[in-house]
Order: C-alpha cells, then structure tokens, then sequence
C-alpha cells in the first residue's frame, strides 16, 4: 500500500468516525431536548395545579368571609330593630315607667322606693329581645 492510500484510508475513516460522531451528539441532544421539554411540562403541570388550589383556597375564603360580613350585617340589623322597638316601647310607656315603685321590707317596717325604668330594661332585656325577635320573626 502507497503511502497516499494509507493517508486516504485514514481521512476516509476519520471522517465516517467524525460522521457518526455527529449523529449519536444529535440523537443524544435529541434525548437531553426530550427529557427537557418533558421536565418542564410536567413542571409547568404541577405549577398550574398549585396555583388552581391556590385560587379555589382563595375563592373560598372570599366566600366564607362575605358570608361572615353578611351574617354581622344582620346581626347588626336586628339589634338595631330590637332596640329601636324596645326605645319606641320605653317611650310610650316612659310615664308609667317612672311612677313604678319598689317595696323594700325590713325588720322596722317597709318602705317604698322608684324603681329605675333602665335598670328594669336592663334586667329584661333578653327576654324582651327574645319576644320582639319572635315576633318580628327576625
């Protein structure tokens, strides 16, 4: 063999080597591509599925703290209800309210005193708000 069929046979070789080179990096950067791309979407899946709860989390507090809101509100209402028919009530019989009298017994004898009207209202106030609220059906 010449010496310039060695070096073509070597050249020859080398480039086939170099050919195939090429190829299995190509199909190995294939593989690594692949690999990333299926990393990122399931990634980019568990991310969306985070964020969904996330958000249906929020919803639902939204909901139950306006539900909450709502619930004061009538609350609120009531008691207002309530204390402006027990207001109007007091009003209309403040006269008779004040010539109540209470009678004290002692041992010297009894005596009698005025009854305050608020202390009394305060006193049966929950009963009283207990009518009015089942009255009113509130």
């Amino acid at each position: 063999m010449s010496l310039e069929k060695i070096l073509n046979k070597i050249i020859e070789d080398s480039q086939a080597e170099a050919v195939e080179i090429v190829k299995e990096s190509q199909v190995k950067a294939e593989e690594i591509r692949e690999n990333t791309r299926q990393e990122a979407l399931e990634l980019a899946k568990a991310l969306h599925g985070e964020e969904e709860r996330r958000g249906r989390l929020e919803a639902s507090r939204l909901i139950t703290q306006a539900r909450l809101e709502q619930k004061i509100s009538i609350l609120a209402t009531k008691k207002e209800i309530i204390e402006g028919v027990l207001a109007e009530a007091l009003d209309r019989e403040r006269g008779g309210l004040k010539k109540l009298k209470k009678q004290i017994i002692l041992k010297e004898g009894e005596r009698e005193e005025a009854f305050d009207a608020n202390r009394l209202l305060d006193e049966i106030r929950p009963q009283l708000e207990k009518f009015v609220n089942d009255s009113l059906k509130l």
